[in-house]
């Protein structure tokens, strides 16, 4: 069984780092991005991800709902975990993105992520 292949997306180095590793010891391949532009251009890449893990705000032109939108026209049934230490005003933004999608608030605990990323690729 392959590992589930994991996009993700945080401007924060030192949260990117632990929770890529983390996610790396508890089975899944992780490829990192520290904005959405990157992202973005690792999803236009050759490679495929089975889940989106971003963050909200993000600096750059493109925040965390607009790559989840991006990812959605290239691959519209990919699920989606977006994290966010600042809630208000997003909710409508998140329903707007129809399922599977699924939100933590920031800060995280890194169990949880683990087991809502397997929820959200079985």
């Amino acid at each position: 069984m392959r590992a589930v292949r994991v996009l993700l997306a945080e401007d924060e180095g030192l949260i990117r780092l632990i929770t890529g590793e983390f996610l790396q010891e508890n089975g899944f391949e992780v490829t990192e991005a520290w904005n959405g532009e990157e992202a973005t251009r690792l999803l236009n890449g050759p490679d495929s991800f089975d889940v989106l893990f971003t963050d909200v705000r993000m600096p750059g032109s493109l925040d965390g709902i607009a790559l989840v939108e991006h990812a959605r026209r290239r691959q519209p049934e990919i699920p989606v975990l977006v994290v966010s230490g600042y809630a208000e005003n997003l909710m409508s933004r998140l329903r707007s993105l129809g399922p599977p999608t699924a939100f933590l608030d920031k800060p995280y605990d890194l169990m949880e992520v683990v087991h809502t990323l397997r929820r959200l690729t079985a």
